[in-house]
């Protein structure tokens, strides 16, 4: 988003008025957000909406410093559980050192169930990404881990850690590669032991802001080991289409 800076008009005693200068300027503040429709909402390998579809949204906040960036937002989803709402608000700042092409960020994240019992938590993360800008897609290499001290359910606390790739392809095409594990201090409480999950994704921009995406999802929990028997730890293949504004 962009202000529109207005000039003064200045005269010079004797000579006139100078005519009128405008100028537009880039803001430092943007805000920004969208919506989205999906065949399934996967969090970390596992189904949100018990395999059904989902509809979210986000708005999103950021500032563009000198030293340093700063975000902050929330995010909305349908779930089948907790009261069937899912309201993630975040906030975090991230930077680059120098001229290398490393960038880092370091935020937190408050998951919020407003009708759910014993669902909320808090959650930290620091990550690391690197643009390979001079090698055909411009891989973008990312790393990032995530650290709860109480996690759902009671369940103590909790470590998340994640490696992503993405691709810039050709005629608006993206492709992203994700593999992440989950650890859980007190599996008995949280229903499953400790579980690597995966994902891949190809995007295409469709026209202006809407794209529509591709992906699929798995994890290596068996039937049994996803919370006595529940079929949400399966692989499948997820569709997405969403509007940015």
């Amino acid at each position: 988003m962009k202000r529109l800076t207005t000039c003064l008009f200045a005269g010079l005693v004797g000579l006139g008025a100078l005519p009128a200068l405008a100028e537009e300027e880039a803001s430092p503040h943007t805000i920004t957000g969208g919506v989205a429709y999906s065949t399934d909402y996967m969090y970390r390998g596992q189904s949100q909406t018990d395999n059904a579809p989902a509809v979210s949204g986000t708005v999103n906040y950021a500032y563009d410093g000198d030293a340093f960036d700063v975000y902050a937002g929330t995010w909305a989803s349908s779930i089948s559980f907790g009261g069937n709402v899912e309201m993630d608000w975040y906030g975090g700042v991230t930077g680059s050192f120098g001229d290398t092409g490393l960038n880092w960020d370091v935020g937190v994240l408050y998951y919020q169930y407003p009708s759910g019992d014993n669902l909320d938590f808090f959650e930290g993360h620091i990550g690391l990404s690197y643009k390979f800008a001079d090698m055909p897609g411009e891989p973008t290499l990312g790393v990032k881990a995530h650290w709860s001290p109480d996690w759902q359910l009671d369940a103590d606390g909790s470590g998340y850690y994640e490696g992503n790739i993405a691709f810039v392809l050709p005629y608006g095409f993206g492709l992203t590669g994700h593999v992440g594990h989950q650890e859980v201090s007190d599996n008995t409480t949280w229903g499953s032991p400790d579980w690597t999950e995966w994902n891949v994704y190809l995007t295409k921009s469709i026209y202006g802001p809407i794209s529509a995406s591709v992906g699929y999802h798995d994890t290596n929990l068996s039937d049994a080991e996803c919370f006595g028997g529940f079929n949400i730890c399966e692989g499948r293949a997820v569709f997405v289409i969403s509007a940015a504004f």
